[in-house]
C-alpha cells in the first residue's frame, strides 16, 4: 500500500495452489479490500472440495444493499459513510450472503438458535450475531 488510506490490493499476494486448503478463517477482512469478490473467489480457488471455512464481515441490518465504493479515500468520508477510516464497504445481510453465493459457496449460518441465548449473554454476543460457515461443494 502507497497510502494507509488506500484499499488493500489482493492481485499481487501470494499464491495458494488450487484446492490446497481445508479450513480458512476470514475474519473482518473483506471490508478492506477493494476487490471483496475477487478475494471470495480465491478463497473457493484454493479451498479443497468439501472444505470449509469462517467468513466475517460487519454487517448493517437496516441496510438493504450492500453500500461501497473503494475509491473513496477521504477519511472523514470513509468514517461518514463506513464508519471505520480504512472499510471501503458496508455490507447488508441479503448482500453479503448474495457475493458469498455468487461464488459458489453454500452458507450455513448459526446464531443464538444454534449455541443458546445464554451463550451469547456469557460472552457479551449480541442475539442479532450470525457465524457464517462455507462450504465448497
Amino acid at each position: 500500500m502507497d497510502n494507509v488510506n488506500d484499499p488493500i490490493d489482493i492481485t499481487n499476494m501470494p499464491s495458494y495452489p488450487d484446492e490446497s486448503i481445508d479450513f480458512f478463517v476470514c475474519s473482518h477482512v473483506l471490508e478492506h479490500v477493494s476487490d471483496d469478490r475477487q478475494a471470495l473467489r480465491e478463497l473457493y480457488r484454493i479451498l479443497n472440495v468439501g472444505g470449509r471455512g469462517i467468513l466475517m464481515v460487519p454487517i448493517v441490518l437496516t441496510l438493504d444493499e450492500v453500500d461501497e465504493d473503494p475509491s473513496v479515500t477521504d477519511v472523514a468520508e470513509r468514517w461518514r459513510r463506513f464508519g471505520q477510516w480504512d472499510h471501503v464497504r458496508l455490507y447488508s445481510k441479503a448482500g453479503f450472503l448474495a457475493r458469498v453465493h455468487e461464488v459458489g459457496f453454500a452458507v450455513q449460518q448459526f446464531g443464538h438458535e444454534h449455541f443458546g441465548r445464554e451463550v451469547f449473554r456469557k460472552y457479551g454476543i449480541t442475539e442479532q450475531s450470525v457465524l457464517y460457515v462455507v462450504e465448497k461443494r
